[in-house]
């Protein structure tokens, strides 16, 4: 079986070439079965319009088979309102094109999950706040109505980050000094995207919080609470 993975930068897989970002879909596949593949098809800056607009969600129907599963997490770009190829209604198209997305997969047999966007590194008087407007409203109260299940990573991620304090949450993201990586010369104070620590603790975060619920693509999962014993005579140099 496969999961498909459509959503923003905060999820994509990134090569050699932008480390040290990475995306949370980028090290799913270390918290699941070996046989289950994912593929991960996020990309930069995509809404739930420009994904569907630019044929991304059409070439992942047309892998798909019937049992396949697909993880969906979009809003943060949703919600940039200058920009009229991306944006959309948080009750009105955003929810739609939702619809649309689970009503395509099912006639292929598929099964959607759905995920709120995970929080920016964004703080007031020492709490980790939303900065994702209704978009994560949205998408819960839509699969809340419909039956679906969504991880609400936006409030997972926020509460964490309040929990661990304004500072130590950095760790989690591309905030970094000048001369640092090669691939990126210059200084970062980027508090969108994701360092392979914060990728690992999202993925951890998802994986987590599907196993309380019922949704059957958990078992595509490792149980985290219930750790594979390891042979270490096997390892001894």
């Amino acid at each position: 079986m496969k999961i498909f993975m459509m959503g923003d930068s905060t999820m994509k897989y990134n090569n050699i070439f932008s480390y040290p970002q990475f995306g949370w879909g980028q090290v799913l596949h270390l918290f699941a079965k070996n046989e289950c593949l994912i593929e991960d098809h996020a990309e930069n800056g995509r809404s739930t319009k420009s994904f569907i607009e630019e044929g991304r969600f059409d070439k992942i129907l047309s892998k798909m088979s019937a049992g396949d599963y697909v993880i969906c997490q979009f809003g943060h770009n949703d919600e940039k309102k200058q920009d009229s190829s991306r944006y959309t209604e948080p009750f009105g198209t955003y929810q739609k094109n939702l619809a649309y997305f689970a009503e395509e997969i099912e006639k292929r047999g598929g099964h959607i999950v759905y995920a709120t966007s995970i929080t920016r590194h964004k703080f007031e008087n020492g709490k980790c706040i939303n900065s994702h407007q209704d978009y994560p409203k949205a998408m819960l109260e839509f699969s809340k109505k419909h039956g679906y299940t969504c991880v609400d990573l936006n409030q997972l991620t926020m509460n964490l980050y309040t929990r661990l304090g304004e500072e130590e949450s950095k760790k989690f993201h591309m905030i970094f000094p000048t001369g640092k990586y090669a691939s990126h010369p210059e200084a970062k104070d980027d508090h969108s995207h994701l360092v392979m620590e914060g990728a690992l603790m999202v993925a951890e975060l998802f994986v987590r919080e599907i196993f309380n619920t019922e949704d059957p693509i958990k078992e595509c999962f490792l149980d985290l609470s219930n750790k594979e014993p390891i042979d270490e005579q096997m390892l001894v140099d």
